[in-house]
Order: C-alpha cells, then structure tokens, then sequence
C-alpha cells in the first residue's frame, strides 16, 4: 500500500459532550482502520476471514499508517486535524463531503414547511453511504469473499459510518478545505 502520508481536517461547532468527542474519534478511527484492511487485502491479494479481518483492523494497520493526530484545539469552533494513509484518508474525505460538506448549504436552507427538499437531502446522504459501501462490496467480490461474509463486512463498516453520518447531521463537525501545495 502506499507510503503516502495525507492530511485530513475538521472544525468543530457548538459545545461537545466527552461522550461527542469519543466517538467522533473512535467511530472514524474504526472505519479507518476497516478500509484500510480492505485495501491491505486487495494489494497482497490474499483471502482472508473477512469478519476477523474487519475486527481485529487495528492490530492489522501498522504503526506508521495509523491514523495519527496533528493537532487539536478544543474550543468553539474546534479544530481536529489527522494524518493517514494517503489513499484511506481521500475516501474519508470523498464520504464526508458527500454526507457533510456539499449538503451543509442546503441543510441551513431546509424549513419543515419543505418537507420534499428534506426529503431529496436526506436520500443524498444515503447515496453517499450507499456509495461508499458500494464501492467496498464490489472489492470484497474481487477479492472472492461469499455473500454472508460480505454481509457482515458491510454491518462492519456501516456502524461507524452511521454514527459519522449522526454527527455530521448535527451540524458539530464539518469537513475543512485541503490547502493546495502550491
């Protein structure tokens, strides 16, 4: 996989509970890990237990390519920034602009007297989850797992990214803009 070292950048709103901050962190640590064992297995082309793979992810992620913090500053608005494997942190970052960023305009727009647009926004969300999810069953199906495998492969990777989703829902955390290298 690659050696690649990206970053990935939040900012935070509103006041947190401890329990929030947890499991902003662990959930997305969680789903990190998972597609990162996805793309492990891809790459060396082995077959393995898909479930075993998929909770036993942090022991399988190497030191250098876990998600590390950068920087946090805890106050409102916060700010949360982390580093990962380059290819691991562009699907966070592509899933988080779909659920989060793109929609965070239209969300503020939104009134309960225009239940369609709520409607339309809220399938939006579950097209970017669909889509991610999408993307990682066609890879477990290259990589020869049977359906009830990828069954509990999907149930794997949708918990954490259900809560995501929570959380980005309730306006506390949004994606921050990648600073281009130039």
């Amino acid at each position: 996989m690659s050696e690649t070292i990206s970053p990935i950048g939040f900012s935070a709103s509103e006041d947190w509970t401890v329990e929030d901050f947890y499991r902003f962190f662990h959930q997305l640590n969680i789903l990190y890990n998972r597609l990162y064992v996805l793309e492990k297995i891809k790459n060396k082309g082995q077959s393995r237990n898909l479930k075993n793979a998929f909770y036993g992810s942090l022991s399988s992620v190497s030191e250098s390519h876990r998600l590390i913090i950068k920087s946090i500053e805890v106050h409102s608005p916060g700010d949360f920034n982390l580093l990962g494997v380059d290819k691991i942190i562009q699907q966070l970052r592509d899933l988080w602009k779909d659920i989060s960023y793109q929609n965070r305009l239209t969300k503020q727009r939104l009134t309960e007297q225009n239940r369609h647009d709520k409607q339309m926004h809220q399938l939006k969300e579950v097209a970017a989850m669909q889509k991610l999810l999408q993307n990682q069953i066609k890879l477990m199906h290259q990589l020869g797992y049977k359906e009830d495998e990828i069954a509990q492969g999907v149930k794997a990777l949708a918990d954490p990214l259900e809560q995501l989703v929570e959380l980005a829902d309730s306006r506390k955390i949004s994606l921050k803009e990648v600073k281009s290298k130039n």
